[in-house]
């Protein structure tokens, strides 16, 4: 029975490993497939949604980029015991700061990752985007307090929400429309409050998964079952596709989801694109026929 279940498992994760080969072919003519999650081992490398430089970090839970910038301060002694010098200086320093933080931006949001492409490949593509991040970052507010720090240095911390970063990347099209009365309100006023499924929860802290803006959830069949045709595309910009939290305790689990999320176990990923049984898809798409879950991107994603 033991070796009858191996099998089994075996062949499972053999069709869910094809399918990834497959949806790569028909999109790459050469490709590079690095899968960490379909090993026994499971011995993937750490994933996480918080993404970390030298300047700055990508931060996908909270969908914020934050970047640092540093200048130093002119020493020069004031005449006549003025302040008026030490004060032009510290203002000459602290604007240059503010240039350096922008530039970094520019190079950090080139590495966010939006749907499996990342922003910079999105640049050269349409160079029209390079001339928006631009201005969306003249727009970007000072986080946290100024640092004074050793050595005659002033640092400042400069954010960008993705949100502005969303409205810029996302396409017009292929989104789905929004309803004023769709369907699953009437559907969900049938059921009582305390069964009424509140959101999605998707456990892949067993997978090596990229964090995007915008990943998909697929079936071990290839059918998609939550993607941009799910929710329309101010949801996209304004909440984004889904929430990444490492564990249930984490504060924006139940801001998200709510309070009875479904919770289903991923069995595979490829890049920023999260696969789950047939079974569990099929829970997920009745939650959406009853509760709108989908449309409404009450979707987590439990990451490392």
């Amino acid at each position: 029975m033991y070796f009858f279940l191996w099998g089994v498992a075996r062949i499972t994760y053999l069709m869910l490993f094809l399918h990834m080969i497959i949806r790569l072919m028909r999109s790459h003519s050469l490709f590079v497939i690095v899968i960490f999650s379909l090993s026994f081992s499971q011995t993937s490398s750490k994933h996480t949604f918080l993404v970390t430089t030298d300047k700055g970090f990508i931060d996908y839970a909270n969908r914020i980029i934050v970047c640092r910038g540093t200048a130093e301060i002119e020493a020069k002694t004031p005449v006549d015991n003025s302040l008026k010098l030490v004060e032009k200086n510290l203002k000459i320093a602290k604007a240059e700061a503010r240039t350096n933080a922008r530039s970094n931006l520019i190079e950090l949001m080139k590495q966010v990752n939006f749907d499996g492409r990342l922003v910079g490949e999105l640049m050269q593509e349409e160079p029209l985007i390079g001339s928006r991040l631009e201005g969306l970052i003249g727009s970007a507010y000072q986080q946290g307090e100024i640092e004074y720090l050793e050595g005659e240095k002033v640092a400042i911390a400069l954010a960008v929400k993705m949100s502005g970063l969303s409205e810029i990347l996302t396409d017009i099209d292929g989104y789905k429309l929004d309803s004023m009365s769709p369907a699953y309100l009437m559907t969900s006023a049938a059921v009582p409050k305390s069964q009424r499924i509140s959101g999605i929860v998707i456990d892949a802290r067993e997978h090596a998964i990229d964090p995007s803006m915008s990943p998909e959830v697929i079936d071990m069949q290839g059918n998609l079952v939550y993607g941009t045709i799910s929710y329309s595309r101010s949801k996209a910009v304004n909440k984004g596709p889904v929430g990444y939290a490492y564990s249930m305790d984490d504060r924006n689990v139940s801001q998200r989801v709510g309070s009875n999320p479904l919770f289903v176990e991923a069995v595979g990923s490829l890049d920023d694109d999260v696969y789950i049984t047939s079974m569990d898809a099929a829970k997920v798409r009745e939650a959406e026929k009853s509760f709108g879950v989908l449309s409404n991107c009450r979707v987590m994603l439990l990451l490392q």
